[in-house]
Protein backbone atom coordinates (compact mmCIF):
# COMPACT_ATOMS: atom_id res chain seq x y z
CA UNK A 1 0.00 0.00 0.00
CA UNK A 2 1.34 3.27 -1.00
CA UNK A 3 1.15 5.91 2.06
CA UNK A 4 2.25 9.26 1.15
CA UNK A 5 2.04 12.90 2.93
CA UNK A 6 2.40 15.81 1.05
CA UNK A 7 3.27 19.59 2.51
CA UNK A 8 3.27 23.35 0.83
CA UNK A 9 5.36 24.03 -1.73
CA UNK A 10 8.30 25.94 0.01
CA UNK A 11 6.99 29.65 -1.77
CA UNK A 12 3.72 29.33 0.38
CA UNK A 13 3.73 30.27 3.77
CA UNK A 14 0.20 30.20 4.74
CA UNK A 15 -2.14 28.69 2.43
CA UNK A 16 -5.50 30.49 1.72
CA UNK A 17 -8.30 27.75 1.33
CA UNK A 18 -11.78 28.65 -0.17
CA UNK A 19 -14.99 26.93 -0.26
CA UNK A 20 -17.26 27.76 -2.64
CA UNK A 21 -20.57 26.75 -2.57
CA UNK A 22 -23.76 26.96 -5.01
CA UNK A 23 -27.06 25.73 -4.04
CA UNK A 24 -30.04 25.57 -5.99
CA UNK A 25 -33.24 26.56 -4.81
CA UNK A 26 -35.85 26.27 -7.55
CA UNK A 27 -36.11 23.86 -10.94
CA UNK A 28 -35.16 27.35 -12.72
CA UNK A 29 -32.15 27.77 -11.80
CA UNK A 30 -30.89 24.53 -13.24
CA UNK A 31 -29.59 25.67 -16.80
CA UNK A 32 -28.05 28.62 -15.28
CA UNK A 33 -26.53 26.79 -12.49
CA UNK A 34 -24.96 24.62 -14.81
CA UNK A 35 -23.85 27.54 -17.25
CA UNK A 36 -22.23 29.07 -13.70
CA UNK A 37 -20.33 25.83 -13.07
CA UNK A 38 -18.55 26.01 -16.54
CA UNK A 39 -17.68 29.14 -16.15
CA UNK A 40 -16.34 28.89 -12.88
CA UNK A 41 -14.10 25.65 -14.35
CA UNK A 42 -12.66 27.60 -16.92
CA UNK A 43 -11.69 30.61 -14.73
CA UNK A 44 -10.27 28.14 -12.25
CA UNK A 45 -8.04 26.31 -15.27
CA UNK A 46 -7.17 29.98 -16.49
CA UNK A 47 -6.18 31.35 -13.22
CA UNK A 48 -4.15 28.06 -12.20
CA UNK A 49 -2.31 27.85 -16.08
CA UNK A 50 -1.58 31.57 -15.60
CA UNK A 51 0.05 31.99 -12.47
CA UNK A 52 -2.64 34.04 -11.00
CA UNK A 53 -1.87 31.89 -7.48
CA UNK A 54 -4.56 29.08 -7.57
CA UNK A 55 -2.75 25.31 -6.52
CA UNK A 56 -5.93 23.55 -7.35
CA UNK A 57 -9.28 23.36 -7.78
CA UNK A 58 -11.88 20.14 -7.03
CA UNK A 59 -15.12 20.05 -7.95
CA UNK A 60 -17.76 17.99 -5.73
CA UNK A 61 -21.43 17.05 -5.56
CA UNK A 62 -22.59 17.24 -1.61
CA UNK A 63 -25.90 16.82 -2.24
CA UNK A 64 -29.70 17.21 -4.27
CA UNK A 65 -28.45 20.71 -6.08
CA UNK A 66 -25.74 21.37 -3.44
CA UNK A 67 -22.10 21.59 -5.61
CA UNK A 68 -18.71 22.78 -3.91
CA UNK A 69 -15.52 23.90 -5.43
CA UNK A 70 -12.44 24.04 -2.60
CA UNK A 71 -9.24 25.61 -3.89
CA UNK A 72 -6.06 25.90 -2.98
CA UNK A 73 -4.52 29.63 -3.15
CA UNK A 74 -0.88 30.33 -2.71
CA UNK A 75 -2.14 33.51 -0.68
CA UNK A 76 -4.82 35.34 0.11
CA UNK A 77 -3.62 38.46 -1.46
CA UNK A 78 -3.31 36.19 -4.73
CA UNK A 79 -6.89 35.31 -4.32
CA UNK A 80 -8.08 38.76 -3.76
CA UNK A 81 -6.47 40.02 -6.89
CA UNK A 82 -7.74 37.33 -9.15
CA UNK A 83 -11.32 37.98 -7.65
CA UNK A 84 -11.51 41.61 -8.53
CA UNK A 85 -11.04 41.34 -12.14
CA UNK A 86 -12.55 39.30 -14.69
CA UNK A 87 -13.62 36.47 -15.71
CA UNK A 88 -14.32 36.24 -11.93
CA UNK A 89 -15.60 39.64 -11.59
CA UNK A 90 -18.30 39.07 -14.50
CA UNK A 91 -19.80 36.14 -13.48
CA UNK A 92 -20.07 37.17 -9.68
CA UNK A 93 -21.83 40.48 -10.90
CA UNK A 94 -24.27 38.18 -12.83
CA UNK A 95 -24.57 35.75 -10.35
CA UNK A 96 -25.60 38.72 -7.13
CA UNK A 97 -28.26 40.62 -10.31
CA UNK A 98 -29.62 36.72 -10.49
CA UNK A 99 -29.97 36.05 -7.28
CA UNK A 100 -31.64 39.08 -6.32
CA UNK A 101 -34.09 39.22 -9.30
CA UNK A 102 -34.86 35.44 -9.07
CA UNK A 103 -33.69 33.87 -5.90
CA UNK A 104 -34.10 30.72 -6.87
CA UNK A 105 -30.11 29.46 -6.16
CA UNK A 106 -27.97 30.57 -3.45
CA UNK A 107 -23.73 30.90 -3.52
CA UNK A 108 -21.93 30.90 -0.17
CA UNK A 109 -18.33 30.70 0.22
CA UNK A 110 -15.70 30.30 3.15
CA UNK A 111 -11.75 30.97 3.38
CA UNK A 112 -9.85 29.52 5.64
CA UNK A 113 -5.83 31.02 6.28
CA UNK A 114 -3.94 27.69 7.09
CA UNK A 115 -0.56 28.25 8.33
CA UNK A 116 2.26 25.90 6.66
CA UNK A 117 3.07 24.47 10.20
CA UNK A 118 -1.61 24.38 11.00
CA UNK A 119 -1.78 21.47 8.71
CA UNK A 120 -1.18 18.11 7.90
CA UNK A 121 -1.63 15.28 5.24
CA UNK A 122 -1.39 11.39 4.06
CA UNK A 123 -2.37 9.46 1.02
CA UNK A 124 -3.28 5.77 1.48
CA UNK A 125 -3.34 4.22 -1.99
CA UNK A 126 -4.92 7.77 -3.82
CA UNK A 127 -3.53 9.40 -6.72
CA UNK A 128 -2.68 12.89 -6.51
CA UNK A 129 -5.97 15.25 -4.73
CA UNK A 130 -5.65 18.63 -2.76
CA UNK A 131 -2.48 18.85 -1.70
CA UNK A 132 -0.70 16.63 -3.13
CA UNK A 133 -1.75 17.54 -6.50
CA UNK A 134 0.15 20.10 -6.02
CA UNK A 135 3.02 20.20 -2.76
CA UNK A 136 5.86 18.09 -2.34
CA UNK A 137 5.31 14.47 -1.52
CA UNK A 138 6.84 11.73 0.84
CA UNK A 139 6.60 8.20 2.16
CA UNK A 140 4.95 8.23 5.59
CA UNK A 141 7.20 6.86 7.38
CA UNK A 142 8.63 7.20 11.13
CA UNK A 143 7.27 10.11 12.20
CA UNK A 144 4.98 11.00 9.63
CA UNK A 145 2.46 7.97 10.25
CA UNK A 146 0.50 9.88 12.75
CA UNK A 147 -1.63 13.11 12.59
CA UNK A 148 -0.34 14.06 16.02
CA UNK A 149 3.09 13.67 14.90
CA UNK A 150 2.89 15.57 11.58
CA UNK A 151 1.60 18.39 13.02
CA UNK A 152 4.37 18.06 16.32
CA UNK A 153 1.40 17.58 18.72
CA UNK A 154 3.61 15.32 20.97
CA UNK A 155 3.50 15.85 24.42
CA UNK A 156 5.61 18.06 26.04
CA UNK A 157 5.79 19.84 22.56
CA UNK A 158 4.59 23.16 22.37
Amino acid sequence: MDRLVATLPDSVEELCLVRLGILVRRLTAWPYVLRLGRAIQRASDEATRDGSGLLQSDRMIVGPGHFVVLQYWSSFEALEAWSHRPPHSEWWKGAVERMRTKSDFGIYHETYLIPRNGLESIYLNAPPVGLSAFGPTAPAVGRMTTSRDRLDRRAGRP
